[in-house]
This record gives structure tokens, sequence and C-alpha cells, in this order.
């Protein structure tokens, strides 16, 4: 760690792509403070509102990411972006009712090479991010991935928050995790109440990682 990263600011929190509603009470007294669940194309692993609903009653927060597939070049394109932002903006808004100004992560599942963020996974970025401007950016883009996908998506101001993967041998994971510029660090498996978490550390050195601890307030209309 570097002297950017005060250890009172870091959080330990977890994520998984099973349902932890059942499992929230029993989280939270083995000290977790949040869960971290998915948005997807694929019903199996999508965060629910009853879910979120009993993270919330166990005093849990929540932070979200959008994954299909996302773990190879041939699944980042500027349509994919489109697609996976709508889709992830009407499971925020209309399923979940996520507050607003918190954060929707976008998984690079493998270990993205220089060439594959500027060919693949740039345009897929700015696609997500015209889809969010044109709602007028509901929720900030955030980017789960190795260090360099991390980096230049932070550089190029594509991403406002990131998630560095647990995987240590990918390209710059080290570079990164000791910059301490990361909002959530991945860590090593456990396994609680018969199902298996990755383990988190919230970096609360660098703001708002993007989570909640409610649903958002319904707005009046006539």
């Amino acid at each position: 760690m570097t002297d950017k990263i005060s250890p009172k600011l870091l959080v330990p929190a977890l994520d998984t792509a099973s349902n932890a509603g059942t499992s929230a009470t029993t989280l939270a007294q083995a000290g977790y403070k949040a869960v971290g669940r998915y948005y997807s194309r694929y019903s199996w692993k999508q965060l629910t509102r009853t879910e979120a609903s009993e993270l919330f009653t166990a005093d849990m927060d929540i932070f979200v990411v959008y994954e299909d597939n996302n773990d190879a070049p041939s699944y980042f394109s500027a349509d994919i972006g489109n697609q996976q932002a709508l889709r992830a903006l009407y499971q925020a808004d209309a399923v979940i009712q996520q507050p607003r100004q918190t954060g929707i992560y976008f998984a690079v599942d493998y270990d993205a090479s220089s060439y594959d963020y500027t060919h693949y996974i740039r345009p897929y970025l700015r696609a997500i991010n015209e889809v969010f401007a044109s709602f007028g950016y509901p929720y900030h883009v955030g980017i789960y991935g190795n260090g360099i996908v991390c980096s230049c998506a932070k550089d190029d101001g594509l991403a406002k928050l990131t998630w560095l993967s647990q995987s240590t041998g990918y390209y710059g994971y080290q570079e990164y995790k000791e910059s301490g510029d990361w909002n959530i660090l991945q860590g090593p498996y456990v396994t609680i109440a018969g199902t298996q978490y990755d383990q988190d550390t919230l970096n609360l050195n660098r703001g708002s990682y993007g989570g909640f601890g409610s649903f958002a307030t319904p707005s009046c209309s006539n």
C-alpha cells in the first residue's frame, strides 16, 4: 500500500454471482459491510429487488457490476456496449430502483492487453458513456478488470470508478494496486454459509465507491 491509503478507510466487502439475501445477517455478523452483485441478461445471477431488500434489512450495502460473458475480446464492441448499457440502466432504474449518482461497474473478466483495450474495450466503454450521457448520467460508470484496463479507462475519462480484479498475475495488477487509485480491490475466495464469495476491500480514501444502502426515493408526478 502507499501513503495515499489510510487503513481506517478500508472496508471489508464481498461479491458473488449467487443470491446473498438469505445469508445477509450472517455476512453482516461476520463483519462485512457490502455485497457486490450482478446486472446481466442472464437471470440466474441478476440482483433481485427481494434480495436487495434483505441485504438492506441486515444493514448491508450493495454495489453492482454488469456482466454477461465479457471474458474475451469478441464480447467487446460499440454495439455490445450500447446493448449492455441500456440493459444495465433498465435493471438499475426499473427493477431495483437504484439511487441516482451511485455506480454501475462493467466487467472485463479476462487478462486484456493494451491492444485489446484500444481496439475492443475503449469503443465498448465509449458506447456505454454515450448511452449514459443521453440519459443525463444517472449513474457513475465503473470498470472491473486488470490494472491496464482500470488505469486506461480512468485516464481516458471513460470510468469514474475502478474495481481491480483479484488476479495478481494479470497485466498491471501490482502497479495499479500500489497506486491506491482503485475504489474496490478484489481478493481471494471465502465460503460462508455454503456460498462462495470473492472478498473485496472498499477504498473510501477515494470517496464513494458507488455502493448504495437503500432504494431510490420515489419522485412525485402528476
